[in-house]
């Protein structure tokens, strides 16, 4: 029949990866300093933390907009929106795509708390100055959807864009919901990813009034996820952005292919708004790995979501060792955190950059900082030095508050199979 579905189950390829981090612009800086184990945190600059105890956290570097984005008015955009655009374009431009074409693609993106800075921005002149000094530019500038709004109409991708925002998890969220719109044929081509800015002193005072930050006054020493003596995660920014892609349009247009995405799977602890289950969790993996038709001891490296809080790393080695049992202590696992810091929303999908280069080059990137075994933390977190190893199935975890889990499965890519 001619307006028969086609129900059958795609392959989905990534063709395109982009992204900016606390180490810089870009995929081969990225790579270049997990890989040698590098630490991305810094002093904090660029806001006024003189008097607040902790003073420490993975920044971007400072980047020309205007060098990538020249016929915008950056001030009429939010600050996490000039880091979405610069990166979407460079995944966009690296999958072989014209920028100034108009094309059928959806932006999916995950944040957790979207463009914050405008909030901040337009509180401060409401409070200190009253309601008539207010702008207009408030609202387009501080819409939760600005990112992902704002990247269709820059790049004419005229796919339908959503923000999804499951806090810590939302880019690894924003991934899997494209990878199955794809897997599951209503779309060829999706952007996806994700990003935050959270560094901002309202922000930044709220997460310290929390109590999950690390108190280390030595930046470079501060995150050290699974070790005994860690005392809280390091916050930090960044974004990134992947093309996945339907492997037959993939393959039609003669697209380089970075690898390829078995599985998703998601669930919520239903527990507790900011303490983590490991059932929940658990659940997701196991979810992951149903979806991808996948046995436990066919994973050989895990991404882990590792933040360095002493409830977060004992819970998430809990869930490892539930969803794979024996197998668990068989598999490497690090937590690219230790370098980068917790770029919140950004994060899972920063890691999924770094999970597909993991599987590429047969290297794991280490889990630095680890000095004191935990016998709660008790599996192989690759300490302190990257290790060659073959992998060819890899998990990425995401959990978050809210008791939201995303886990991700990837695979090297082998062209003609």
């Amino acid at each position: 029949m001619g307006n028969s579905i086609d129900i059958r189950a795609k392959r989905v390829v990534i063709t395109g990866m982009s992204a900016i981090t606390p180490f810089g612009i870009g995929v081969d800086t990225l790579w270049e300093n997990l890989v040698n184990g590098r630490s991305a945190i810094r002093i904090l600059s660029g806001f006024d933390a003189y008097d607040y105890p902790i003073k420490i956290g993975g920044q971007v570097p400072t980047i020309n907009y205007e060098e990538y984005l020249p016929d915008l008015n950056l001030n009429k955009i939010d600050p996490s929106t000039h880091l979405v655009l610069t990166t979407a374009g460079m995944a966009l431009k690296k999958a072989g795509l014209d920028l100034k074409e108009e094309k059928f693609i959806p932006t999916i993106f995950g944040s957790g708390f979207g463009p914050i800075a405008s909030h901040e921005e337009g509180y401060s002149v409401y409070f200190l100055k009253g309601w008539r000094k207010g702008s207009p530019q408030t609202i387009p500038k501080g819409m939760y959807n600005n990112p992902a709004s704002m990247t269709s109409i820059y790049y004419k991708l005229t796919g339908a864009n959503h923000m999804i925002a499951s806090a810590c998890a939302s880019g690894a969220s924003a991934i899997g919901q494209a990878y199955h719109m794809i897997k599951f044929g209503t779309a060829k081509q999706v952007l996806t990813g994700g990003l935050d800015r959270p560094l901002t002193p309202s922000m930044f005072s709220a997460w310290i009034m929390m109590r999950v930050l690390s108190n280390n006054p030595d930046p470079q020493r501060a995150c050290r996820p699974f070790d005994k003596n860690r005392n809280g995660l390091i916050l930090s920014e960044g974004s990134a952005m992947l093309l996945l892609e339907d492997l037959e349009s993939a393959k039609e247009r003669n697209a380089k292919i970075y690898g390829e995405i078995i599985g998703y799977g998601a669930s919520s602890d239903a527990f507790h708004i900011a303490q983590p289950n490991f059932s929940g969790e658990a659940l997701a993996i196991k979810k992951a790995l149903e979806d991808a038709n996948l046995k436990p001891e066919d994973v050989d490296y895990i991404n882990a979501h590792g933040t360095s809080t002493v409830m977060n790393d004992k819970t998430e080695t809990k869930a490892i060792k539930e969803a794979l049992k024996d197998h668990s202590y068989k598999i490497p696992i690090s937590s690219n955190k230790s370098m980068l810091g917790h770029s919140m929303g950004a994060s899972g999908a920063i890691e999924a950059i770094a999970t597909i280069l993991t599987i590429n080059n047969s290297i794991i990137p280490p889990t630095i900082n680890y000095e004191t075994l935990d016998p709660e933390c008790d599996l192989d977190y690759v300490p302190n030095s990257a290790r060659k190893h073959p992998i060819e199935i890899a998990l990425s975890n995401s959990f978050a508050f809210g008791g939201n889990n995303s886990v991700l499965i990837f695979k090297k890519y082998e062209g003609g199979k």
